[in-house]
């Protein structure tokens, strides 16, 4: 992440909020939100001209670098504009009109937020079942996925501050959480990728409706918002659900924190592109949940 918005910054993408030349403070593009820099829950600065990994303390005072976590306090906007910003970057065509924020259809080669339908078809169809959790099982457990909040907290390092996200991938079969000692479960989704339960909510490119009654039934993106409800979809659940029925595969945020402007400590996301492997495995870990 901090690699992409230092590369915008350098081209003179970046805008403070009243649209000027970035230099500090909220990320902003085409009077929209995009990072919440100021937010000090975020895992992200801006210090000495150039963007940067917040540290954070965790169990023993250890320090952790939060370059490895999915960074959160970003908007839909800003997860839109880290799309084309990556897309450019590597030389591939952008799938978003900066100037309209749509979806450019048919899509281009460069990376786009998931689909709802992509979004669960990775995190739980193995081809002839639905699973209810995205890491292949139909129970939940804390050494498989960072969810669950209250005395259930899991918070793998220990973290004394919000937010309490656990590494991208963390949940590997092989990492042993020093808040607790506790073992890792190598919990990848049917189609490989990490974090589908838990961690943070991640966005897709869908608009929030109250049913799913009705949605394209050839994958692509619910585009019609529904009157009342200026909200993307959220999918897979944070790191603070207070029950493990929150983070199951099929349920579905659309409440204030999936707005297009929120920053909460809540959200993050993860990236498709066509041709990338499956088509439903194009969600890969890699680059989940924007980091």
């Amino acid at each position: 992440m901090c690699d992409v918005l230092n590369w915008a910054l350098g081209r003179g993408y970046l805008e403070n909020s009243g649209g000027g030349a970035y230099t500090g403070g909220d990320v902003c593009k085409n009077g929209q939100t995009l990072v919440a820099v100021h937010y000090q829950s975020g895992q992200i600065q801006y210090t000495g001209g150039e963007f940067t990994w917040r540290l954070r303390t965790g169990s023993g005072g250890v320090n952790y670098s939060m370059e490895n976590h999915p960074v959160v306090g970003v908007t839909w906007y800003g997860c839109v504009a880290f799309c084309n910003w990556l897309s450019e970057k590597e030389g591939r065509t952008p799938c978003y009109n900066f100037s309209t924020w749509a979806l450019i259809v048919p899509y281009p080669n460069g990376y786009r937020l998931p689909t709802e339908a992509e979004w669960e078809r990775a995190a739980a169809w193995d081809g002839s079942k639905h699973w209810i959790y995205g890491f292949v099982s139909d129970t939940p457990g804390g050494n498989r996925c960072n969810g669950g909040g209250g005395p259930n907290m899991v918070n793998p390092l220990g973290l004394t501050d919000y937010p309490y996200t656990s590494p991208v991938g963390w949940f590997n079969g092989v990492n042993v959480s020093p808040n607790g000692n506790r073992q890792t479960v190598d919990s990848p989704s049917p189609v490989g990728c990490y974090d589908m339960s838990g961690n943070v909510w991640e966005c897709c490119q869908d608009w929030y409706h109250t049913s799913y009654n009705g949605a394209p039934s050839d994958g692509s993106s619910w585009e019609t918002q529904q009157s009342g409800y200026p909200y993307r979809v959220l999918r897979g659940g944070y790191w603070a659900e207070r029950v493990s029925a929150d983070y199951r595969s099929a349920v579905r945020g659309g409440g204030g924190a999936a707005g297009p402007f929120a920053w909460i400590y809540g959200p993050g996301f993860r990236i498709a592109r066509n041709g990338w492997g499956s088509p439903y495995a194009s969600t890969g870990s890699h680059w989940s949940c924007y980091r």
